[in-house]
């Protein structure tokens, strides 16, 4: 039971970061990604940005090397993918040993709340600027309500 619930674990994490090399390969437009309409259901709803907007689009500028176009796309886009990465390494090591590694740090509480109060400071952030620097018709032109 151990190793099948880190593989499937791992695949879950495998598709997440193969997702952007599938959208660089099939994509004829992925030069234009930052111009095009976002994928997230609450921006479509909301014409505002969500927490993880951009996410997609950073992971696919950090695969083509474009490494501060990352960055404007979304600030933690990469220390997440590197996140995720390591994620996926340490389940495959632990399923082909078929023996837990020991990383405390990996389960530590502080650490998953310093992680979700600087994504949710990070939002706050964003969202401020985004409201100031946009119009409320640009803003509803983003939804599919316009």
């Amino acid at each position: 039971m151990f190793v099948k619930q880190r593989l499937i674990w791992a695949g879950i994490i495998f598709v997440f970061l193969i997702f952007p090399v599938i959208v660089i390969w099939f994509d004829p437009n992925v030069d234009l990604i930052g111009s095009r309409q976002s994928f997230c259901p609450f921006k479509l709803l909301t014409g505002l940005p969500c927490p993880g907007c951009g996410f997609l689009k950073s992971m696919i500028s950090l695969y083509r090397g474009e490494i501060v176009q990352s960055m404007r796309y979304h600030l933690l886009g990469i220390p997440l993918t590197v996140i995720f990465v390591a994620g996926f390494a340490i389940m495959i090591i632990s399923a082909v040993r078929k023996k837990d590694i020991p990383m405390p740090w990996l389960y530590n509480m502080k650490l998953a709340y310093g992680v979700a109060i600087a994504l949710g400071t990070y939002h706050l952030i964003r969202l401020a600027v985004y409201i100031a620097t946009h119009s409320f018709y640009e803003i509803a032109r983003e939804s599919v309500w316009m």
